[in-house]
């Protein structure tokens, strides 16, 4: 048993870190330099004698062990500055807290989101950082930017971006050892898995005539950036949607074969409650607009 628990400094660098994914994007948000947020993590593991990063040269992961204590750090923080905007308000401030994978972060929401703060200065946003969870729920979020068939449960949810399924690889892979040229050649290959309930390899293979080969060997890898770039360097085939296009017409990724699957997309998810406050129906106004300029672009 600790004497004490360890510095809130460190705790703070930590949920900042892990909630982003990103020891930068932890370091822009404290105003700190990233070598700054890197201590107190260092700092925190130290005091707790466990590992809470699996650090790599491209991405850091929460281990087990820090995936428990960010579902903890996390929820107290928020509870804690909800309970001090209660007793100390800024005049006409809003808030939203959001759930959306950096996936749809990077490659969309971004470059989009400057413009909508500018326009509502007195809405704050929180951006909470999620994988495709089959399981989730909205308990601590005011709503949630989903990739799926929009059959979630005790929810509503409005469709944002549709776009089929396709599988796709690096072109390393179409001339390597083991080539890509019909169909039968993919029993030499490796799949690029999302975690069961979102894996769609299943019925993408049924769909191509090799149903005897499951859902297809290879790895599960949660983290759809992670994913993608495993792609890229020629690690197995990743099912792609919309929002990889860039990277295709880039040349980074190829589609070998013509097979979709359609009903899929990006959806707004939230709750019957959230539609009663304001800067849920502003920000909601506002991402409907957003998403049909680019779906007719």
């Amino acid at each position: 048993m600790f004497e004490r628990l360890p510095p809130l400094k460190a705790l703070r660098a930590f949920e900042a870190a892990a909630r982003h994914g990103s020891f930068t994007e932890a370091s822009k948000e404290l105003s700190l330099t990233q070598g700054a947020v890197s201590y107190q993590i260092k700092l925190l593991e130290s005091k707790l004698n466990i590992v809470l990063f699996a650090r790599s040269a491209r991405q850091v992961n929460l281990t087990p062990e820090g995936q428990s204590l960010f579902r903890t750090t996390h929820r107290l923080f928020r509870e804690l500055e909800d309970e001090v905007h209660n007793i100390a308000p800024v005049t006409n401030r809003l808030s939203l807290t959001i759930s959306v994978s950096t996936y749809f972060v990077t490659r969309w929401l971004s470059q989009r989101l400057g413009n909508f703060l500018t326009d509502h200065p007195s809405i704050t946003i929180r951006l909470q950082h999620s994988v495709n969870d089959p399981d989730f729920d909205l308990k601590e979020v005011d709503l949630a930017i989903r990739w799926g068939d929009g059959s979630w449960s005790r929810c509503e949810s409005e469709m944002l971006i549709p776009s089929a399924m396709i599988a796709v690889c690096s072109p390393k892979l179409i001339d390597s050892k083991a080539p890509i040229k019909q169909l039968s050649d993919l029993r030499h290959q490796i799949f690029l898995h999302d975690q069961e309930g979102n894996d769609g390899w299943r019925e993408w293979l049924l769909k191509a005539g090799l149903e005897d080969l499951g859902s297809g060997p290879g790895p599960v890898i949660v983290d759809p950036n992670v994913r993608v770039q495993s792609a890229i360097d020629g690690h197995g085939l990743v099912l792609a949607n919309r929002l990889l296009s860039e990277d295709i017409v880039r040349g980074l990724l190829v589609e070998p074969f013509d097979i979709q699957l359609e009903g899929y997309g990006f959806y707004l998810v939230h709750t019957l409650k959230a539609k009663n406050q304001k800067a849920f129906q502003l920000f909601r106004q506002w991402l409907l607009d957003e998403a049909r300029a680019y779906n007719m672009a």
